[in-house]
C-alpha cells in the first residue's frame, strides 16, 4: 500500500509542478478562466498529497517524504538503477534451473512489490532483464 501511495504522490506533484508553470505562463499573458480552474485544482492536488502523507506516515512514523514528481502516465521502473540485473541473477542462482526472462522478472515483482499483474510494468521489466541477460550473456551467467 506504502508503494501505490508513494506513486500517487509522485504523480500528484508531477501534475503540481505543471500546474505551477501553467499559472505562470497565464499570469503573465491572460485567461483568468483557466487561471481560476488551475488554482482550484493546485489546492486539490495539496490536499490530496498531505492526505496520501498522513496515512504513510500513520502506518509507518519514520517515513520520510522523499518522494520526486514524475509524469502522470511515465512508467517507472520499480528497481533502483544497477539494482535489476543483481537481483535477477540472484533468482536464477536461488532457482539453480533455467528459466526465461519473463519468468524472471515475475520472481522478481513478486518479491518486491504488488504489480506482477500489471502488464506493462512485467513486459518493461521483462524486457530489461531480456536485455541484460543479453549483454552479460557470456561473462556472467555461465559461470
Amino acid at each position: 500500500m506504502k508503494a501505490s501511495l508513494e506513486d500517487r504522490i509522485a504523480v500528484f506533484k508531477g501534475e503540481l509542478e505543471e500546474i505551477d508553470a501553467e499559472i505562470i505562463k497565464i499570469e503573465i499573458e491572460e485567461g483568468i478562466d483557466i487561471l481560476q480552474l488551475l488554482k482550484n485544482r493546485r489546492k486539490k492536488l495539496h490536499a490530496l498529497i498531505g492526505g496520501a502523507e498522513d496515512i504513510i506516515f500513520d502506518s509507518d512514523p519514520n517515513w520520510r517524504n522523499k518522494v520526486k514528481p514524475r509524469k502522470k502516465h511515465k512508467w517507472h521502473s520499480p528497481f533502483r538503477s544497477g539494482e535489476l540485473g543483481r537481483f535477477a541473477l540472484c533468482i536464477l542462482r536461488e532457482r539453480s534451473r533455467w528459466m526465461r526472462p519473463r519468468e524472471v522478472a515475475r520472481e522478481m515483482l513478486l518479491l518486491r512489490c504488488d504489480r506482477v499483474n500489471e502488464r506493462v510494468t512485467l513486459d518493461k521489466v521483462t524486457n530489461s532483464v531480456s536485455g541484460y541477460f543479453a549483454k552479460h550473456e557470456g561473462d556472467l551467467l555461465n559461470t
